[in-house]
């Protein structure tokens, strides 16, 4: 059995997806995987076939432009480069390595290849795997998509106008366009709001949270199932546990030009009298040494679901997994969205009462006063239930079962 998986994101997203391929090797499948160039290495370390169909220059270029963590022009940045740039690269991988009868595909929402792949060819099962609620258009509790106050979230029906707004406006002129051409290669017809439900497969839909994150997701698809936090750390980085319980502070793996942040990061530290550990793939982010007080440092990457349960609290950008591991480490949180799910996380992370959205940024210091504070409002009890809901879960291994299963169910239904 071969399954066919794809990630053409940034760590945050390629993490989960050879994580579901390091569980489906150990049931037997052979596994490729799509991705961007840099996190090939990462891949084949887990045992995967990895197929970079984004060069190293192209993702430099995408992750690289200031423009890509604005609210409005990321997201259209990120679909211009990687669902654009994936399109070909994608339909050749699966060319190249699908067995009739043996194989499913896994697609990362970027993925529109694989989802026309499976109109042309029922005969393969396609899975689709959504990391973040705010990809399903919940009329009912939607997504929060944006920092600005006056974001509505009903009546229904208006959520469900706006979609379609954004759709016709926005998604479909930039997707619509290369996704037909593909279609017409194939003989199908053209599809309209391919980011409403077109995209979901028919044969399976992951989700990779759990429901009480999300409530409004439940039943939103029939075939629709919520896995859980991918937490698995498929890494092999050296880890050195602090012994000061310093609070962590990062933009995520892929941001290069947080300088700023860190800067007051280094001052609410100096501040507060409290040790930091400054996390980036960037040393240009980083302030001077020369500025920093006793106790504050810096590292790239370190795995989090290590180092989390031995620091004091968090401050990040709100990315889904770096919020699902503050989760299960059971500290506090305080969120400086940017773009893209961003928002959302912050939102829900708010009302579990799990930590902050930090809306101001002249209110940095005291807003992480607060969060520290078991006092104030973060719930401490809270982080603790939570935390205990996520202990020994792996939202990864419950997807692979339930892809092989949707393959298995899929064979005997076309025998």
């Amino acid at each position: 059995m071969r399954a066919i998986l794809s990630a053409p994101g940034s760590r945050g997203d390629v993490n989960p997806m050879i994580a579901i391929g390091r569980h489906l090797r150990r049931l037997g499948y052979e596994v490729v995987i799509s991705l961007a160039e840099p996190y090939a290495e990462l891949a084949e370390a887990s045992g995967l076939i990895a197929e970079p169909v984004i060069s190293r220059e192209k993702f430099s270029e995408a992750i690289g432009n200031a423009a890509v963590w604005n609210p409005i022009r990321g997201p259209l940045q990120i679909f211009h480069v990687m669902v654009r740039g994936f399109l070909e690269g994608h339909e050749q991988v699966i060319a190249r390595h699908h067995l009739p009868g043996e194989t499913v595909l896994v697609a990362h929402p970027l993925d529109v290849v694989s989802r026309v792949h499976r109109d042309a060819d029922p005969s393969t099962p396609l899975v689709s795997v959504h990391l973040q609620p705010m990809l399903l258009r919940t009329a009912h509790d939607p997504p929060r998509l944006s920092p600005w106050w006056f974001e509505f979230s009903r009546p229904a029906w208006a959520i469900r106008t706006g979609y379609a707004v954004i759709d016709h406006a926005i998604i479909d002129p930039l997707l619509r366009g290369p996704i037909n051409r593909l279609r017409r290669k194939y003989g199908l017809d053209p599809v309209r709001r391919v980011m409403d439900r077109w995209w979901l497969s028919p044969d399976g839909v992951m989700v990779l949270y759990p429901e009480w994150y999300a409530p409004a997701t439940l039943g939103f698809h029939e075939r629709l199932v919520h896995c859980g936090f991918p937490l698995d750390d498929v890494s092999r980085e050296e880890f050195d546990r602090p012994p000061d319980q310093p609070i962590v502070f990062t933009s995520g793996t892929a941001h290069r030009h947080c300088r700023r942040f860190f800067e007051q990061a280094v001052d609410a530290c100096r501040r507060l009298g409290r040790p930091g550990l400054l996390l980036s793939a960037y040393d240009e982010n980083f302030p001077e040494a020369d500025q920093f007080p006793t106790g504050v440092r810096t590292s790239s990457y370190v795995p989090l679901g290590q180092l989390l349960p031995h620091c004091a609290a968090i401050v990040h950008h709100g990315g889904i997994g770096t919020t699902s591991q503050a989760l299960a480490a059971g500290i506090p949180q305080v969120i400086r969205p940017l773009a893209f799910d961003q928002f959302d996380n912050a939102a829900r992370v708010e009302r579990l009462r799990c930590g902050r959205w930090l809306r101001r940024p002249s209110r940095f210091t005291e807003v992480l006063a607060d969060a520290l504070d078991e006092q104030g409002s973060v719930d401490h009890l809270a982080l603790a239930e939570v935390a205990e809901r996520l202990r020994g879960t792996s939202g990864a291994t419950i997807a692979a079962e339930q892809i092989d299963q949707v393959l298995r169910n899929h064979r005997i239904e076309t025998s």
